[in-house]
């Protein structure tokens, strides 16, 4: 998906205007959401987040560095074959990418208990500290 636009909003206006906000989403469209003035965070699409986040995958492997400059240089070059063409060559027509239809499949996310202790352990945060009745 190629996203068309850009737009920079508080979070008073996201929680106003929810539904028109999801739908210009779904259809590209990056929203910067500000709190207090400041960037607090961004919406974006489920396939484009999917997109960042294989990026990041990608480039935790060692050596992908090396693999970009090489795959930059054979694009330049004119080197390389259309991604639907070796679908094709290998029996996957119409499964290498998704064109709409029906929505891919997802993970199955944990538990909110499950959540928690992994995002406690996550590398450079504190864990959090059980709350305390009175």
């Amino acid at each position: 998906m190629i996203l068309s636009m850009e737009r920079i909003i508080s979070v008073t206006d996201l929680v106003r205007h929810a539904a028109r906000i999801a739908q210009d989403v779904e259809t590209g469209t990056i929203y910067r959401i500000t709190r207090g003035g400041r960037g607090s965070m961004v919406l974006v699409d489920e396939e484009y987040f999917e997109g960042w986040m294989a990026a990041l995958d990608e480039m935790r492997r060692p050596g992908w560095q090396t693999a970009w400059s090489d795959g930059s240089r054979d694009i330049a070059a004119g080197r390389g074959r259309d991604l639907d063409a070796v679908a094709k060559e290998l029996g996957l027509e119409g499964s290498a990418h998704r064109r709409g239809g029906e929505p891919a499949a997802r993970a199955p996310r944990p538990s909110r208990a499950q959540g928690r202790a992994v995002a406690a352990l996550a590398p450079g945060r504190a864990p959090k500290r059980p709350r305390v009745s009175r």
